[in-house]
């Protein structure tokens, strides 16, 4: 929606900084940049995801109705728009609706996916979109077998759909940010390195590796597609610390060469650290 000479989006933007810098408490901006999980549905089954934890009782919900109608209706105030959780938003039966009211309001859109929806029409879409557009692939292997005993499902395949969206979207890498994320667990770890070089060689623009949450009730297992089980526990950074800390290093130089951004965490330090003995 046009308002004047300006867009509403950038309308209520103005007016945001305009409250903030004058401490107004009964605000009548609505959130600049939003990040709606319309729902916990995903066609993967990660190992290390918690909705998917052995004794897990949450539900398959949607947000729908008023509830979601009321959100919606904020997309044209909003400069910068992201539709995910612990979801999968290709799969949302709303996705070609809710890409169209975004691309109106011509916002920055965000999308994280796990790559394995690549339809014509998904692909049209987003390859036409007005705005910016930063689309992020969820990887956390290069073989395989290590994708399959993580993710569940075909490597292959979705590197595959991966080539397809970034070949697609060469008419317009100027309005494209291309990244894949990197959950890093003591089965993938050697991963890391080979997941830059797979970055390079994708034509993709950075990658993020991320630590394994460490959450206060570690002690489960999950059965994975590839036979065998994860144990969450064993899995964390502590449990192979100095593999892990080797492993950043190398990935860091293997980035520094091949001149790809990286997003990388800290070093791993023993939070309990051994008493010394005189």
């Amino acid at each position: 929606m046009i308002v004047g000479n300006l867009r509403s989006n950038q309308r209520n933007k103005y007016r945001a900084h305009w409250e903030f810098a004058r401490g107004i408490a009964d605000v009548k901006s609505t959130p600049v940049n939003l990040q709606i999980a319309r729902s916990n549905t995903c066609n993967f089954k990660c190992v290390y995801c918690i909705d998917h934890r052995t004794g897990n009782t949450i539900p398959r919900t949607e947000l729908d109705g008023d509830t979601w109608e009321r959100l919606t209706a904020l997309i044209p105030r909003c400069e910068s728009l992201a539709f995910h959780g612990v979801s999968e938003f290709m799969i949302d039966r709303d996705f070609f609706n809710i890409i169209d009211r975004c691309a109106a309001a011509s916002s920055e859109l965000s999308i994280n996916t796990n790559g394995s929806v690549c339809t014509p029409k998904h692909v049209d879409a987003l390859k036409a979109y007005p705005g910016y557009l930063m689309m992020n692939f969820s990887l956390d292997a290069v073989r395989p077998e290590t994708f399959l005993h993580i993710r569940g499902w075909d490597f292959r395949r979705v590197v595959r759909n991966i080539r397809t969206y970034v070949r697609s979207f060469e008419t317009r890498r100027e309005k494209t940010w291309i990244t894949l994320s990197f959950v890093i667990v003591k089965s993938n770890v050697a991963d890391m390195v080979p997941m830059v070089f797979l970055a390079k060689e994708l034509n993709v623009d950075a990658v993020k590796f991320y630590r394994l949450h460490e959450y206060e009730a570690l002690d489960w297992a999950v059965e994975t597609r590839s036979g065998g089980s994860f144990d969450y526990r064993s899995e964390c950074t502590g449990a192979f610390a100095e593999e892990y800390n080797r492993a950043v290093a190398r990935t860091r130089e293997a980035a520094d060469f091949l001149a790809i951004p990286v997003e990388l965490p800290a070093a791993f330090v023993d939070p309990k650290p051994r008493s010394m003995t005189a």
